[in-house]
């Protein structure tokens, strides 16, 4: 494994609904926008490959943003790895968000919902991690 460090670390659903597709625009524009943040290829963690085990294990924050409440992203991550993110929400429990098959989501409900991850991430930086 690599001793690479990463600052944020995100692992997003991107998955075949509303629900998962605004997960993934989440994490893809904190990603994008925020100087230290990085996402993580979910499917490399999924087939354990070293360029996702290795982002995962250098996280210095590891961020989970789930579509629904079957968790996908947070189950490869805990069999692939063992590690539990330090920040995890999801779409329908956290932000009300009503999941449907199509793809297709509201621009508006991902505005307020990456201000709101933003926030979770600054206010675990302020505190450390929690136990």
């Amino acid at each position: 494994m690599s001793e690479a460090r990463y600052e944020v670390v995100i692992a997003a659903c991107y998955g075949a609904s509303n629900t998962g597709q605004l997960a993934g625009a989440v994490a893809t524009e904190l990603a994008l926008e925020n100087e230290g943040y990085t996402l993580v290829c979910l499917p490399a963690v999924a087939i354990d490959k070293a360029t996702g085990l290795d982002k995962v294990a250098g996280a210095d924050l590891f961020v989970i943003v789930e579509g629904c409440p079957v968790m996908c992203c947070t189950e490869i991550v805990k069999q692939h790895t063992g590690r539990k993110a330090d920040i995890r929400v999801e779409m329908v429990e956290d932000y009300a968000v009503k999941k449907s098959s199509s793809p297709i989501f509201e621009e508006i409900q991902k505005d307020g919902i990456k201000r709101d991850v933003l926030k979770r991430i600054e206010a675990w930086r302020v505190a450390g991690p929690q136990s």
